[in-house]
């Protein structure tokens, strides 16, 4: 926390300096011509037309479209012109009075319908040109799955500032704890999440966790989330996936410099805990000064060398208040463009953030009930915590897309991003537990890392002269990195005096070290071809090999039955656990690391699929394909769960007209089990809180999904849809309290549950300036237990329950005004969601716990006044709450405050 009397200058320094030199003139040496852009697609399919001829009417001048439909006539003079737009089998259209401003880009996107006999050509008028949000309304409109997104543009106008807060005003998503992505009510382990193309890793070793909070919003094109599986895409799928597609080719130069500050109600500008790090904390890095000593890296700690260690140890417990949390701050650079166009287009996408802030958040309430009377319904706590954390947190991430196309019809890509994020927490937990009833103080200094590198090439190939057949292939590597070195706790308990006296009986004072490294290869070839108009067949092959490898270790300090003395006993740690108390044997200093504290585990999954779109009829199209997947997950050597499988889709579409469709969609799809869920590794956060399990007998899920919708899109930019699914699952994996006196948890398998949902979404433009976004979805499930009678003893919950982590239902309304006279636009938006269960009860923890509402209201203004952009954010308007229940017990309670962000955004 040194760095921060430096930091918090230099970053606003620095901003307020590149303000005042201003975007550089670029007045002189400019021409007064420009150029017609855009893309040309097939109006019914919303597919990109490749080799079609765009030209001014009339002239010789012109371009044909490339292998995106995307094309550019360069050297066009301002002024009104007309554009004719031709290619083989299509109308003809020819779009008059566009206008051309001088040294600018127009862009014009045009659709062409199939050529029937007796057609003529078309002349319409040129309208503002789609946006972006627009276009992706398009493409959801002609996709043969169900699916909802959002553009850069909505996520520029809505305030998201990462892909995490852009996804929660999606359609049936909702997120847990700020990062796990829930569709449908259905959490992380039913859902995938896909960066171009190649699946995210997780950053959390309990649970498949893809860090969405690591991707600005800056960085993306947009963001699809297909809720109806296609053989396409992997077979981990039910709640849907969720598709993040960085930018590739910009349209224009564009150099960038972003600076933001930040401040919390509850958590800004007040004194917040800290405890003495290393020097490189405020960079996302430790220096080397919590790494574990070299003598025991690779050896278990012996009793000879437990004085040398504990010299060698970070002996500074100290936890500090006197440091003030300061507002956080962001600066961003951001640089696109592209190159040689005429020749061989070269476009390239980059950005660099770093973000530095810091937190104070007091009063977390933690509770867990050790039973409950059957005949009063009285619960007995096994813990009563109250816990106030100090955080320091950073984020560095770095992107940069590079985008070849050597041929009209070839496009070769390489996209890049790196993000490190880091927590360091100070934490502060005094309370009682079973055993313990007099007050305890805990200390926790948690330095918690994760680090995300993803890369892949892709290449895309079509061939006009081969059936209209197109190849595409990607190979990529992504890397996920979790990095908790020596994560230090201490415990104390009230005396007979009434003073904190340390307390060596129970494990809470100790070192803890973990490293978690995920990697992910894969690889996929996919080809698609159209023997004849309106049949087209799909075929492809993907491998994947995924490892982890885990590592944790585990020193405690122990007493020889209460040796230590009293007039000790009450002195700060940096006393009671030095070496020279060791040394005169007082205290211990013990390796209590167990076989299951460290494992290695790997996937191999071979798949392939074959798929075909018909037009049956004028209206009638379906999509039909099956999947196979061949998958081994081993845990040190161990094959736990290999299992084959085939999973066939059907997906229908009619359209009732030009703009309404009517879908229907069958297909059988799976949910696997993590590598941590089937290991026996267990951690707990402190003393008294509950212990999680792993469970190496877990079985994977099957899952049948049936879905139906209707949508309309009245006006470009506008959608009604209503949409009813049904869902049948085979052995859900949940967690559950195992039947202990202490508050343990385990990954078990119930038997079926059933979940049925309804969803509804509406974008309307009530006036040119006017928008409204309104999304929600109601969802009931039911799971079923019967035949495990002797896993349910002594719950007194209902045993009609619905299924773990799904919500009953989810709310997002949004409204946007703008005001181009002055260039302002004005967001807000509110969401909310049914309480969800997030441990089921059994044995003497017979109520299952729940998290309740929270409604959240977030506001955002910006403004734009010449090359420069300012915005001003608030979250949590309404200063809600966040609280879970376990039956009339709140088990955790926290209220997050409100954030004011301010942001200033400069073209260069």
């Amino acid at each position: 926390m040194k760095n921060l009397s430096t930091l918090k200058y230099i970053l606003p320094c620095l901003v307020i300096l590149i303000l005042a030199l201003g975007p550089p003139d670029q007045a002189h040496g400019q021409s007064e011509t420009s150029r017609i852009s855009g893309r040309v697609v097939d109006a019914r399919t919303g597919e990109p037309i490749i080799g079609a001829n765009v030209a001014l009417t009339g002239t010789t001048r012109g371009a044909a479209t490339d292998l995106d439909g995307q094309y550019s006539i360069r050297e066009v003079p301002a002024g009104h012109h007309s554009i004719t737009v031709s290619y083989i089998s299509y109308a003809r259209k020819t779009i008059t009075d566009v206008q051309v401003n001088a040294d600018s880009n127009t862009r014009l996107n045009v659709s062409l319908m199939p050529e029937t006999v007796g057609m003529e050509a078309v002349t319409v008028t040129a309208a503002a040109s789609s946006n972006s949000e627009a276009g992706l309304l398009s493409i959801q409109r002609k996709s043969v799955s169900f699916q909802d997104g959002l553009s850069s543009e909505f996520l520029d106008k809505s305030g998201a500032g990462d892909v995490a807060s852009g996804l929660k005003k999606i359609t049936g998503v909702s997120l847990m704890n700020g990062k796990e992505v829930f569709v449908r009510g259905l959490g992380n382990r039913y859902s995938n999440v896909q960066l171009n193309g190649a699946q995210v890793p997780s950053t959390n070793p309990n649970k498949k966790e893809a860090p969405v909070d690591l991707v600005g919003s800056s960085l993306v094109d947009h963001i699809v989330v297909q809720k109806t599986y296609t053989p396409d895409q992997s077979g981990e799928f039910s709640g849907g996936s969720v598709q993040i597609t960085t930018k590739e080719f910009p349209e224009d130069r564009n150099l960038s410099l972003s600076y933001s500050t930040s401040f919390n109600t509850r958590g800004t500008f007040g004194n917040t805990l800290t405890y003495p790090g290393s020097r490189t904390d405020f960079l996302g890095f430790d220096n080397g000064k919590r790494a574990l000593p070299a003598s025991i890296t690779d050896n278990r700690l012996t009793r000879e060398q437990e004085v040398e260690t504990a010299a060698k140890l970070h002996n500074d417990w100290s936890v500090r208040n006197s440091s003030q949390a300061i507002p956080s701050q962001k600066i961003g650079v951001s640089y696109a463009n592209q190159f040689n166009e005429e020749a061989m287009p070269v476009g390239i996408v980059s950005n660099i953030s770093y973000k530095y802030h810091t937190a104070y958040d007091a009063g977390k309430i933690t509770r867990s009930i050790e039973s409950t009377n059957r005949n009063t319904g009285e619960n007995i706590l096994s813990g009563d915590f109250v816990q106030d954390v100090g955080t320091e947190s950073s984020d560095f991430s770095a992107m940069m897309n590079l985008f070849v196309k050597p041929g009209r019809t070839t496009k070769i890509g390489f996209k890049n991003l790196y993000s490190n994020a880091l927590e360091n927490k100070t934490s502060v937990v005094t309370g009682t537990y079973t055993n313990a009833l007099r007050i305890n103080r805990q200390t926790i200094l948690d330095f918690d890392r994760r680090n995300i590198y993803s890369s892949s090439v892709n290449a895309e190939k079509y061939f006009s002269d081969f059936l209209q057949s197109s190849l595409s292939a990607v190979v990529s590597y992504s890397r996920a990195l979790r990095d908790r070195p020596d994560r230090r706790t201490t415990q104390y308990a009230l005396n007979d005096d009434r003073q904190y006296a340390i307390k060596l009986s129970e494990g809470g004072n100790g070192h803890f070290y973990s490293s978690q490294n995920d990697k992910n290869y894969s690889a996929r070839i996919d080809y698609e071809l159209e023997p004849v108009n309106g049949f087209k067949l799909k075929t492809g092959v993907t491998g994947n090999f995924k490892e982890r490898a885990f590592e944790a270790r585990k020193l405690e300090y122990q007493d020889f039955e209460n040796s230590v003395p009293s007039d000790l006993a009450i002195a700060p740690p940096e006393e009671v656990l030095a070496d020279k108390v060791i040394a005169e044997d007082i205290i211990d200093l013990a390796e209590i690391t167990g076989p299951n504290d460290s494992y290695e585990g790997e996937q191999l999954l071979y798949a392939g699929y074959l798929s075909s779109t018909l037009d049956i009829l004028a209206r009638l199209s379906l999509d039909v394909g099956a999947r196979i997947e061949s998958s081994d997950q081993r845990i040190d050597g161990r094959s736990l769960v290999q299992t084959t499988d085939i999973l066939p889709s059907i997906n229908a579409t009619y359209n009732i007209s030009d703009k309404t469709n009517l879908r229907g969609a069958f297909s059988v799809t799976l949910a696997r089990p993590e590598f941590r869920e089937i290991s026996e590794f267990d951690f707990q956060d402190f003393v008294g809180s509950r212990i999680v399990y792993g469970n190496p007998d877990l079985e994977r899920t099957n899952i049948n999904n049936y879905d139906l919708r209707f949508e309309t899109y009245p006006h470009p930019g506008e959608l009604f849809a209503v949409s009813a699914f049904y869902k049948q699952f085979h052995n859900p994996i949940e967690v559950w309290y195992r039947i202990t006196e202490r508050t343990e948890v385990v990954y078990e398998n119930a038997d079926r549950a059933d979940l049925y949902g309804l969803e509804l979404e509406m974008r309307k433009n009530f006036t040119e300036r006017l928008q409204f976004v309104a999304n929600g979805s109601y969802i009931f499930s039911k799971v079923d237990f019967s035949d495990s009678r002797e896993e349910i003893q002594g719950r007194l919950a209902t045993f009609e329950r619905p299924m773990y982590g799904q919500s009953p239902y989810t709310v997002n309304l949004s409204a946007f005004y703008a005001l181009p006279a002055i260039r302002t636009e004005l967001g807000m938006n509110y969401h909310t969601f049914g309480k969800r269960i997030v441990t089921i009860g059994k044995g003497t923890h017979p109520d299952d716990e729940y998290e309740q509402p929270f409604h959240g209201l977030n506001m955002n203004i910006s403004h734009t006044l010449g090359d420069y952009s300012f915005s001003l954010g608030v979250e949590n308007l309404l200063n809600d709450q966040r609280v879970y229940k376990q039956g009339r017990v709140t088990t955790f309670q926290y209220k997050p405050g409100m954030t004011y962000t301010f942001g200033v955004k400069v073209a260069l």
